[in-house]
């Protein structure tokens, strides 16, 4: 079989390239005597493998990428089947589709987008679950999205398939973690990790308002690009700098972030929506006791492995880091489950899932 993979945006760091890398990566471990086809718009960092054809299309506005350059060569290569990673089925496709959803945003909180972006991503989404031979979906909470948002037949034709983690996600040794806090020598010692973008769906103000009731020799440190609608935040990262160490670090690579999750004392993840929630799973992975929220998808990753709580309540917040921060004996019990839980999501069950929805839509 002929598989195409849509794969644009794999340079940008966060969860969602990961996921795609991931399937890039272990599809066609998983399934030598198939073909695969990598669309990409940046040189794939794999080991080459003789069923992988790379087929970089070269950077262009993701509407001109997924619409035009990826159907063009689609019909060159005549796959039997294309794997779509953005939610999005490009039109004039000669073949079956196979699209993932990672979650339903521009639905659940569209005050969180611009208006002309979340017209568009929701028309197109509709369009995506009427054209798509089957849906993926990242999580059960998101495909019970397509049912409430989409329709009964897009939610019929979604399975869900869990991602899995990548081994780079671990517990450092010690020297590995001297060698982290060189990298990072301005962190302090003890310190609460947010790893995600800024945006408003992801609730910085609340964290900000929760991590104010903490002890002062406790910091916040953040990673994450700027999204949309998060300009207003800088008053209060200024305000919250006077008051106490909180640092906002920006983008990181996936070494940086690892890292990172392996000097933290815990990561915190209040997010008031998501499709998966990724930095749960890859703190849990690392050894990080979590506090997170327990909305949308993130108790669905967590189990019983992370403290959750409300994310619109600050105090609730701000008691749940108190107690793991303070308790030596809770954060080595939040540590075991959270590695027994990572261990849980692995590539070779998730590509065998995502195969078996392939060759299901052929």
């Amino acid at each position: 079989m002929k598989i195409a993979i849509l794969a644009r945006g794999l340079a940008r760091p966060g969860g969602v390239s990961r996921l795609t890398k991931g399937y890039v990566r272990a599809l066609p471990e998983a399934a030598p005597g198939d073909e695969f086809f990598i669309l990409t718009d940046s040189p794939l960092d794999t080991a080459p493998r003789p069923n992988v054809t790379e087929v970089n299309l070269g950077k262009a506005h993701p509407a001109l990428f997924d619409h035009y350059l990826v159907p063009r060569a689609a019909k060159r290569i005549g796959p039997d089947v294309l794997v779509a990673t953005k939610n999005t089925v490009p039109r004039g496709l000669p073949c079956p589709c196979v699209c993932m959803f990672l979650d339903l945003a521009y639905f659940a909180m569209p005050e969180a987008y611009p208006a002309l972006n979340n017209l568009y991503a929701r028309a197109m989404m509709r369009r995506s679950a009427k054209a798509a031979a089957r849906i993926v979906a990242i999580s059960r909470s998101t495909r019970e999205d397509i049912g409430r948002y989409l329709s009964k037949d897009a939610f019929e034709k979604t399975r869900v398939v869990y991602p899995g983690i990548d081994g780079a996600f671990r517990p450092f040794s010690d020297e590995e973690r001297r060698s982290a806090a060189e990298r990072f020598s301005g962190l302090p010692e003890w310190f609460a990790l947010y790893a995600g973008n800024i945006s408003p769906r992801k609730n910085i103000e609340r964290l900000l308002e929760a991590f104010d009731g903490l002890d002062r020799d406790v910091a916040l440190v953040m990673t994450g690009h700027r999204s949309w609608k998060s300009d207003h935040l800088e008053p209060l990262f200024a305000k919250a700098r006077l008051k106490r160490r909180v640092m906002v670090l920006g983008p990181q690579s996936d070494e940086g972030v690892i890292a990172l999750y392996n000097l933290a004392t815990a990561s915190v993840y209040p997010s008031l929506y998501e499709g998966f929630g990724f930095p749960v799973l890859e703190s849990f992975a690392c050894g990080t006791p979590v506090v997170a929220s327990n909305a949308t998808s993130i108790p669905e990753v967590a189990g019983d492995a992370a403290m959750l709580v409300d994310p619109r309540d600050p105090k609730a917040i701000a008691e749940a880091l108190k107690a793991v921060l303070a308790n030596d004996t809770l954060r080595a019990e939040l540590r075991a489950k959270g590695l027994a839980r990572a261990a849980e999501f692995t590539w070779e069950r998730s590509v065998g899932e995502m195969l078996a929805v392939i060759r299901e839509a052929a």
